[in-house]
């Protein structure tokens, strides 16, 4: 893995959200917008988890084990509370006509509608995948696990079908590794291992390449998002932004008032969230 060490360009003003998160981000935007975030929408909610898609829904998982959706201005669309897989462990919007849940101490995976209704329920056990560290959505809306014990990527059809597998993984990096987080984002998958950084792999679950934590300043991530080969991210109340092609980060200062555990982007929008409140931002012209 590279170990190049960068200096960061740190701006103070919520303008240059705008112009370097919207404007470089987003996969729908073409040319960079003029003027300013903001807020528009406080949600009162003790949530531990937050995503989004690119319709500019908001997916919270509260306290209380409990999934709600939000519209781009904070207006509730629906909710799901299935509790008997164990605990919600992590969505994948990245279709937001197919969202994947995924709880981790079952081996469990539910697709849902837009409304949050259940379409599909994989127990991945009944295969024998016993132990699944993180789970994501295919281009093709099939579904990519890390089996923990085989040590590989595999992809399953909506036939409990091993369509595309790695080679165990313990042999390409030369120890057994705990990813917390993957997704599937233009024709690569993003395994994010902490302690290491991002190995990515094409399509067919064939190693691709890395970036090491040094690389990114971070040695503790637990997800991000991918928009145009940048890998965006946040820590310590910044958002940074990791051009894979430069090799060059970036960092945005986020706007102050609240102390974010998550924070999202989508085209025209901003998502914060702490132990008690979401907050979505918009753009004005």
């Amino acid at each position: 893995m590279k170990t190049n060490n960068y200096g960061f360009a740190i701006s103070k003003q919520l303008s240059c959200v705008i112009l370097l998160l919207v404007a470089t981000l987003s996969s729908y935007a073409t040319t960079p917008p003029k003027g300013n975030f903001n807020l528009i929408s406080t949600i009162e909610v003790k949530a531990t988890y937050l995503t989004t898609d690119f319709l500019k829904n908001a997916y919270v998982i509260d306290n209380k084990n409990v999934l709600t959706k939000y519209d781009s201005i904070g207006t509730k669309i629906g909710t799901y509370t299935e509790s008997k897989y164990g605990k919600l462990t992590a969505i994948d919007a990245t279709s937001p006509f197919n969202v994947l849940l995924f709880y981790k101490d079952y081996a469990t995976l539910v697709t849902t509608d837009m409304k949050l209704n259940t379409r599909r329920l994989f127990k991945l056990p009944s295969i024998g995948i016993n132990n699944v560290a993180v789970a994501c959505m295919s281009h093709d809306n099939y579904i990519w696990v890390y089996d923990m014990d085989a040590a590989q990527l595999k992809k399953i059809d909506n036939n409990y079908q091993v369509v595309q597998q790695s080679l165990d993984l313990r042999n390409i990096l030369g120890e057994a590794i705990t990813p917390n987080y993957m997704i599937e984002r233009d024709g690569l998958i993003y395994l994010n291992i902490p302690g290491m950084g991002v190995i990515m792999f094409d399509i067919f679950g064939t190693f691709y390449t890395s970036v090491s934590n040094t690389d990114l300043n971070k040695d503790d991530l637990n997800s991000f998002q991918v928009v145009q080969q940048k890998i965006v991210y946040f820590a310590d109340h910044y958002l940074y932004v990791y051009d894979l092609n430069t090799q060059e980060p970036e960092s945005v200062l986020l706007p102050e008032g609240m102390k974010p555990r998550d924070v999202r982007i989508e085209k025209g929008r901003l998502y914060m969230l702490d132990d008690d409140k979401l907050q979505i931002y918009a753009q004005t012209k």
